[in-house]
């Protein structure tokens, strides 16, 4: 059997590598095609342009794997059937789960590789290539429009509020903050502008009111500015939710802990890549599994109908994670599971699939 498992090795990573590579190479050709005037007005040498390529790839690699290992998987095993070579294992006294057997250790080995590539390695790629796509690429991944509403809480009773931020200098307009003792407010701040002092590592506020309230009355004060320290750093209003792809996942944790105490919105983002970083190797092992399941015996009448099954599938898987990431990102209430559902529902398919499989 280590001859037969050795014979599946080869034929899986061959196709795989090549397959894997010629897409690669088209989709670098079309982002190429596309930027190349940017790169050109940019005056750019050939080695910067080749050193960032060679930072997206492992940022592709990440993207296609999952889908390459699926169709690679429906290809091969479907050969394998055509050729009659999974029958004549069986007549031989192969057991089905055998044969399975070395699709599965290929499928072991590449989720480790995909998790190494995307919790780690990655984020490590990925923070010169967003800071070269800022630079060059005209890539908004470094700055952010403003947001239409900022809330943050800032300290165990304190909850800032800012209607408007402008990242690049440092300002925030419509500035409201609230402090409460037992659930009870008993002080506001309003200001029409907020701005952060690099000098003196401080906020003021500007054309500001304080308010305080008491059970028998409240006190007005205003002034035009205010030195005003607060936890909080000009970072926080400033969140762009594609900084997490540079963040591996020991940092992802922290920043994760840091946006919730200080209950910024943005948290939501990071809590998604979190987990699609676990996610998406597993799915690796889900779809060798179900790739096999769909191929494994002879078709009658050619392969089309497998390679057409194979194209539907990898369809709806990736149609199921778009639409779970796209709900997570807009404040679910139950992320991780909505994350997990592509893997959960897949996983139904492929125990329908192994029933309904002769073995």
């Amino acid at each position: 059997m280590k001859l037969i498992d050795t014979y599946i090795y080869r034929k899986f990573f061959s196709t795989f590598l090549v397959a894997l590579s010629i897409t690669t190479l088209l989709i670098i050709f079309i982002h190429l095609t596309e930027n190349v005037n940017h790169l050109k007005k940019e005056h750019l040498s050939y080695k910067q342009i080749g050193h960032y390529y060679c930072l997206l790839l492992p940022y592709m690699l990440s993207l296609l794997m999952p889908i390459i290992v699926f169709g690679t998987t429906i290809w091969v095993t479907t050969r394998l059937a055509q050729r009659s070579e999974i029958i004549a294992l069986l007549s031989g006294g192969i057991s089905f789960h055998r044969i399975l057997l070395p699709y599965f250790m290929v499928a072991c080995l590449l989720t480790a590789a995909n998790f190494y590539l995307t919790g780690w390695l990655l984020a490590t790629t990925n923070k010169s290539r967003l800071l070269f796509e800022s630079k060059y690429l005209n890539n908004t991944v470094l700055t952010s429009n403003p947001p239409a509403y900022i809330h943050l809480k800032i300290g165990s009773n304190q909850y800032l509020h800012v209607n408007t931020y402008y990242p690049y200098s440092y300002t925030g307009y419509h500035v409201c903050l609230d402090t409460f003792q037992h659930a009870t407010l008993i002080e506001r701040i309003q200001a029409a502008k907020i701005k952060w002092d690099p000098k003196a590592q401080t906020w003021v506020l500007q054309s500001w009111q304080r308010r305080l309230f008491s059970s028998k009355k409240e006190t007005l004060t205003e002034g035009d500015k205010l030195k005003l320290p607060l936890a909080v750093d000009p970072e926080d209003f400033s969140i762009n939710p594609r900084l997490r792809e540079g963040l591996t996942l020991p940092e992802l944790d922290l920043h994760i802990q840091k946006l919730l105490l200080k209950g910024n919105d943005s948290v939501r983002f990071f809590i998604a890549e979190k987990y699609i970083r676990y996610m998406t190797p597993f799915a690796i092992i889900i779809l060798i599994t179900l790739g096999f399941l769909v191929a494994v015996h002879k078709p009658r009448g050619g392969i089309g109908r497998q390679i057409t099954l194979g194209f539907v599938l990898a369809g709806l898987y990736i149609a199921l994670f778009l639409s779970a990431k796209i709900i997570t990102e807009a404040q679910s209430n139950y992320p991780l599971l909505e994350i997990w559902l592509p893997n959960i529902i897949f996983s139904l398919i492929c125990i329908i699939f192994y029933i309904l499989v002769p073995k």
